[in-house]
């Protein structure tokens, strides 16, 4: 039972990864109707400004970005911050040079449009970033330390990033129920046209729900950075599948469904790992094989609406 719990921590707190990752993707499917592969990839971006700002700091050992101190703290707040503001810009790039220019083509040129991005940026980072063709370091800035409930150990880094997702998708819920970019997001997802009429500026608000959702990926890219202290070039594959099964499964185009697909796929995870012998090879097949299951009984996803509206 211990064991159990155990794959269901370590689950959930990937799940928040997903999370965050699923929701960009759904975003950006509700608005311009495109699945966006290169989603994973600009996190990695985001990761490697981040990256590029710690080695900055830490260059010839001029400070210790553990200690508790005023500086740390700024310089940690720094390189996080960097690699937020460069994921959202790399989105709000992508859309307008990339999406916007093929809004009147077939979903499919859009779909390879993203899959020639993606590959763009893993062959930038592995031939223009120092070392990049190898796995590196990424600070360890959270405390190893862990706290033990009856058998279960609980890391200060799963406190962390689910708490930080949590926080983040209280905040996006009141964003989108509650605030006025959420009311115009919400009729453009519901129906461009109809938006459109009632004085929506629907590139506007498409241009900022890019930034919004590759500032979410920037953040799952953070989240898993500091989860394993290791970044590489092609880390955005995973991010992308997982956030992309995670959006099939509660139905691209609509927020809680991502979240609702994310915990899905976390807990698959855990069930396969806990229960089944050497589960953890054979998680991924039980995800993709519940995601088939899902999609011959529920098409659209279990929370998905009926089409999806283009730009």
């Amino acid at each position: 039972m211990d064991l159990i719990l155990q794959h269901l921590v370590n689950a959930l707190a990937l799940s928040a990864v997903y999370a965050l990752v699923a929701i960009g993707i759904s975003l950006f499917f509700g608005v311009i109707g495109i699945v966006n592969l290169a989603h994973g990839d600009i996190a990695t971006l985001g990761v490697f400004a981040s990256l590029a700002v710690f080695q900055f700091l830490l260059a010839g050992g001029a400070m210790d970005i553990t200690a508790l101190s005023a500086p740390a703290a700024m310089a940690t707040l720094a390189a996080l911050a960097a690699g937020l503001v460069v994921a959202a810009l790399s989105g709000v790039v992508f859309y307008r040079v990339a999406f916007f220019p093929l809004r009147a083509a077939p979903p499919i040129i859009g779909l390879l449009c993203s899959v020639g991005v993606g590959f763009i940026i893993r062959e930038s980072i592995l031939n223009f970033y120092p070392n990049g063709r190898n796995p590196q370091p990424f600070p360890a800035i959270i405390p190893p330390d862990l706290i033990e409930i009856g058998g279960v150990i609980i890391q200060y880094k799963h406190i962390f990033v689910i708490g930080t997702a949590v926080i983040v998708m209280f905040a996006l819920a009141y964003c989108v129920e509650r605030t006025r970019f959420g009311r115009a997001m919400r009729s453009i997802l519901n129906n461009r046209e109809v938006a459109q009429s009632l004085g929506v500026s629907t590139f506007k608000v498409t241009v900022a729900l890019f930034a919004l959702g590759s500032a979410l990926a920037g953040l799952a890219g953070l989240m898993n950075a500091l989860y394993y202290n290791l970044v590489q070039s092609d880390m955005g594959t995973l991010l992308t599948v997982k956030g992309f099964t995670a959006a099939v499964i509660g139905g691209l185009g609509n927020i809680y469904g991502a979240l609702l697909g994310a915990v899905l796929v976390g807990l698959i995870e855990a069930v396969t790992a806990g229960f089944i012998p050497d589960g953890s090879a054979y998680k991924d097949v039980a995800v993709f094989g519940v995601l088939i299951a899902i999609l011959i009984a529920r098409p659209n996803g279990l929370l998905g609406r009926l089409s999806a509206e283009r730009v």
